[in-house]
């Protein structure tokens, strides 16, 4: 629930960086780079290249989300921004490995 001034009305949301909330999903895409290569299957180096292309792109996107919610909360803390940030990227990854079959393979 949103923080309340004294005066009954909701605390302005916290100046809280896109950048910072990037951080926070990008843990989350270390941790799909590091599925990928210990469980992916055999693309060789030009498919990791795609899956990272990907993940990067899920990371981006997830950031946004993560950074609203963040500042509405006012979760400054990176392990805040981290786990705040998984659902929006693990959907993300799976929309992109779907697109990734219906557009590769």
């Amino acid at each position: 629930m949103a923080k309340q001034q004294e005066s009954g009305r909701p605390a302005p949301a916290t100046d809280i960086t896109y950048v910072r909330a990037l951080f926070g999903a990008l843990g989350w895409g270390v941790v799909a780079f590091a599925l990928q290569v210990v469980f992916g299957g055999g693309g060789g180096s030009t498919g990791l290249l795609i899956q990272t292309g990907w993940i990067l792109i899920a990371v981006v996107l997830a950031a946004w989300p993560t950074w609203y919610a963040a500042r509405q909360r006012n979760w400054p803390e990176l392990w805040k921004l981290f786990l705040l940030a998984a659902p929006a990227f693990w959907v993300l990854r799976i929309v992109t490995l779907i697109l990734d079959r219906m557009l590769f393979h």
